[in-house]
């Protein structure tokens, strides 16, 4: 019982720090290039991260041998990627369609859990899975369906998808992570490996693009996807994971449109209307629904 919650709280507070990311994708899109923000988000959140790690790799140092090519693997989907996709997406789409793509990543997680695993998909998850998707469609669009309506498809709402889905898969495999390495080794593995294979990418598009200007805006967003985002959400994740499995963790992330909502409100000053509060309701409700145990008790003879 104890396990399951530090799960649900781990995934409850890797949501939260990704939920000021989209104030960061919007605040940076017009500061930096996709591949240089994701390549300097990361080797921040590198930095903080191996002061803590340090004592640990020379004991995950064998398995992070042995499993290489897994650790690639989620490096590519995790950090190499992901975020650089979302990067990308925010230069060409608007926020309304990216927050309509976030549900997606947790019904790749189901899905695929089906396909790979066997995992069941229970009525009373799907039920809540429905409740919750009803309530991020009502929260996102304000409860005024003709914004649901002027929707136009674009490219950046594919790079926004393709950035859903590496989440997606990256939580999926997550349950294979062996326990010869431990979460900090682990995240130490994969951080430094997406760099690398990030690398060649950020050196083209400096070379290609104009430098960005330093700025207090620019080093401030740096930071907290740095530290908030990559360093702290990521390793709540993958104590999610390991504790509760990818699939009720992902039913959690789905919470991710409320936090954005009360961020975009606490930060930028933005309204919120009664039918987002709604909105909030009935995604946690779902919530509720799809992940908590009921107890079965047994009829007394």
């Amino acid at each position: 019982m104890q396990q399951t919650a530090l799960g649900y709280g781990s995934a409850l507070l890797a949501t939260i720090i990704w939920s000021g990311n989209f104030v960061v994708a919007r605040a940076l899109a017009t500061l930096i290039p996709p591949w240089q923000c994701n390549f300097w988000r990361w080797l921040v959140a590198l930095a903080v991260l191996l002061p803590f790690a340090w004592r640990h790799l020379k004991r995950d140092w064998p398995g992070i041998r042995r499993h290489w090519l897994y650790l690639s693997l989620m490096a590519v989907l995790g950090v190499t990627l992901m975020n650089t996709l979302i990067y990308k997406a925010g230069q060409t789409t608007e926020s309304l369609n990216m927050a309509l793509l976030v549900p997606t990543a947790p019904i790749v997680i189901l899905l695929f859990s089906r396909i790979i695993y066997g995992e069941p998909i229970t009525p009373r998850r799907m039920a809540g899975m429905l409740v919750v998707l009803a309530g991020v469609i009502i929260l996102v669009s304000r409860g005024d369906w003709q914004r649901l309506a002027g929707l136009r498809i674009n490219s950046g709402d594919f790079w926004a998808l393709g950035g859903a889905l590496c989440f997606g898969l990256y939580s999926l495999f997550m349950r294979q992570r062996s326990g010869d390495v431990s979460p900090l080794g682990f995240n130490v593995a994969t951080f430094s490996l997406g760099l690398l294979y990030s690398l060649p990418f950020t050196v083209a598009e400096a070379c290609l693009l104009p430098r960005p200007e330093i700025s207090p805006a620019l080093v401030t967003g740096i930071l907290y996807a740095g530290v908030g985002c990559s360093f702290f959400s990521f390793w709540f994740w993958t104590l999610a994971v390991d504790r509760i499995g990818p699939v009720r963790a992902g039913i959690v992330y789905y919470s991710l449109p409320v936090f954005a909502a009360v961020a975009s409100v606490l930060v930028l000053g933005e309204s919120i209307a009664p039918a987002q509060v709604a909105g909030g309701v009935l995604v946690i409700g779902g919530i509720l629904v799809a992940t908590l145990v009921i107890p079965h008790h047994r009829k007394q003879a």
